[in-house]
């Protein structure tokens, strides 16, 4: 992965990277901070802090990877990814989830909300996400009386816009 710096300062540094899936997913560690990390929407987690290795956790198929990084108040600092088996194209249009039919994904997904003990499916593209993790990291809410669970900010921001587009029985998930 390549660690791109979008902004830094004595306070903060605010670091990203390209995903392969076509994201471009991005955090801001303030000076001293605990380790922040974003998730995306093909599975792909991204940290920075002190140990941001320690905190991503390998699963099947992901593979983690780290970056040194020095922070602009000479705190020494580590980039963390966790990278798995995405199959999506890289795309201007994709923050629209915008992929082609015929395109493989590797996630799973179903009309409804429901997963497995413990997983939920996200409405808008699909995927088969960690009810615990969503909610840990504010990837979740309410509508129309049912909790709904997201992968990423991008689909819950998506969901947020537009509920009943997601939710109508015609709509097909992206993934």
């Amino acid at each position: 992965m390549q660690l791109t710096i979008i902004d830094e300062n004595q306070t903060s540094i605010r670091a990203g990277y390209d995903c392969p899936c076509g994201c471009t997913p991005a955090v801001t560690y303030a000076r001293g901070g605990d380790v922040v990390q974003e998730g995306c929407c093909c599975g792909n987690e991204f940290a920075v802090g002190s140990r941001a290795g320690a905190r991503l956790v390998a699963h099947d198929g992901f593979v983690l990877e780290t970056q040194a990084i020095t922070a602009p108040w000479s705190e020494e600092l580590q980039a963390a990814w966790l990278v798995g088996p995405s199959k999506h194209a890289a795309s201007s249009d994709h923050d629209t989830h915008a992929h082609a039919p015929d395109e493989q994904h590797d996630h799973e997904h179903s009309a409804t909300q429901e997963g497995d003990e413990g997983t939920a499916i996200d409405p808008v593209c699909g995927m088969t996400v960690e009810r615990a993790t969503a909610e840990s990291r504010g990837l979740y809410g309410r509508y129309g009386g049912s909790d709904y669970h997201f992968c990423g900010k991008g689909c819950k921001l998506e969901f947020e816009e537009d509920p009943e587009r997601f939710l109508d029985a015609s709509y097909v998930p992206s993934m």
